[in-house]
């Protein structure tokens, strides 16, 4: 699980770790935690999971030091791009407590909530044979393999051959999978107006299918020793749909969840060509390739589409910011709108505290945002740059290539002048304004 992946990397780090649940409730539990706090550096991370964003969100206090955490926050970036959840990182004027998030958790706490109030499906009972689950008028039928034993615990949730949903009109209706926390979501889209065989009902079972075939290509994988090398990436991201797959059927029986769930949904017919996958196909061949599995790779293959998007994503921006160091370096002189005075202007982050310890990324990003809206109008290509760039900071994590364009913006700010048949500011005026502006902004100060 990714919670606990997210508790083995805090502790090779040798951080004193404290963990809750997402009820904001203590907890020893790696499984069970979604938010860990480290004291020592004053540090919380959360891990949210919700039906419509997968999220790994780093929040740090004002004090921390970003150099001493590089390595802590590569790993827990490398864990969210594997397991294709979005991360960010957000750093606060203040040094944070686990109580600056009682807001979040109480939010959770009314949500689980509201859906134990709105769900409403009733235990299971039944027959030693048969089993039955209500919502309302809507009904599930659970036929079982063995006859039920009452002593025992959760024994109406083993031993299932064929589980059924029955609408309010009496309708009864075989669902393709034997997979109870997605018979119970169908009970919820049924009794909310739904039926098995529309897009929403065939996405749920399409899910329990995905759910299965992954399962099974992570077990031929491990026997046959194939999670390692260059399919270490992809198995980690089939370890992270399976968890969510699991998590996401167990929650859309609850009211709230569901209605997120169907209000972000959009079916999907896009089918995939098996010359798409061979190359998957390929790298996890023994000698023989089993056949058994081959239901598994389209789903993999889409896993894979999405760690490359990130992958390229991040190339983009790389690529990106190159191009603007070498434009700025290239650069003899760049316009400056006429009326702008960059020293006293309320807007330019360089001169106000608005910057005041927020990450680097997002201190460089700022900047060129605000310099897209002071150079010329002529300056076409370098607003394009500027403005790209700015977009795509937040995905740098190369220091060198953040480093460089720091170095470049330095080096543009003295570059830029108001043309001569337009300048309202003596040079000399002018000249000491840049000077007051690089002297109040020192871009080295972000990487020493």
């Amino acid at each position: 699980m990714i919670s606990d992946r997210i508790f083995k990397i805090l502790k090779g780090n040798d951080n004193t770790i404290e963990m809750f649940t997402d009820e904001g409730e203590y907890t020893i539990d790696p499984d069970e935690a979604r938010r860990y706090y480290l004291p020592d550096t004053f540090m919380m991370i959360n891990l949210n999971e919700n039906d419509s964003k997968r999220e790994l969100r780093v929040s740090i206090s004002a004090g921390t030091d970003l150099s001493e955490i590089k390595p802590l926050l590569n790993q827990l970036k490398k864990l969210a791009n594997r397991s294709i959840i979005e991360y960010t990182l957000k750093q606060y004027a203040k040094n944070i407590e686990p109580k600056d998030f009682d807001s979040e958790a109480q939010r959770t706490r009314d949500m689980n909530t509201e859906n134990s109030v709105n769900e409403a499906i009733s235990t299971a009972y039944g027959s030693s044979k048969s089993s039955y689950q209500k919502l309302e008028s809507a009904r599930l039928i659970i036929k079982h393999d063995r006859a039920v034993n009452e002593e025992s615990k959760g024994s109406r949730s083993r031993n299932i051959g064929a589980i059924f949903v029955e609408t309010s009109d009496g309708e009864r209706h075989l669902l393709a999978t034997k997979n109870l926390n997605a018979g119970r979501a169908m009970l919820r889209h049924v009794k909310e107006g739904g039926l098995p065989y529309d897009a929403f009902g065939k996405h749920i079972i399409e899910q329990c299918n995905e759910l299965s075939k992954l399962k099974e290509f992570k077990k031929y994988s491990k026997k046959n020793k194939l999670e390692e090398g260059d399919t270490a990436d992809i198995m980690e991201a089939v370890d992270a749909r399976i968890v969510h797959i699991r998590e996401t059927l167990k929650k859309l029986k609850g009211s709230r969840c569901y209605e997120t769930t169907i209000a972000a949904f959009e079916s999907e017919d896009e089918q995939l060509d098996e010359n798409d996958y061979g190359d998957i196909r390929n790298k996890f061949t023994v000698q023989y390739f089993d056949e058994t599995l081959e239901g598994a790779l389209p789903y993999v293959h889409t896993l894979v589409q999405e760690m490359n998007a990130l992958r390229e994503r991040d190339q983009m921006a790389n690529d990106t910011l190159s191009g603007l160091v070498d434009f700025i370096n290239n650069a003899t002189v760049v316009n400056l709108q006429s009326s702008v005075k960059l020293s006293d202007d309320p807007e330019n982050p360089m001169v106000n505290d608005t910057l005041k310890g927020a990450p680097k990324n997002s201190q460089l990003g700022a900047v060129m945002e605000y310099l897209t809206t002071v150079i010329g109008d002529n300056e076409k290509e370098l607003s394009v740059l500027l403005s790209k760039s700015a977009d795509l900071v937040d995905n740098v994590d190369d220091d060198a290539i953040l480093t460089s364009t720091a170095q470049a913006l330095t080096t543009l700010l003295p570059k830029l002048k108001v043309a001569s048949n337009e300048r309202e500011v003596p040079t000399d005026e002018y000249d000491t304004q840049i000077e007051n502006v690089v002297e109040s902004f020192d871009f080295k100060k972000l990487f020493t």
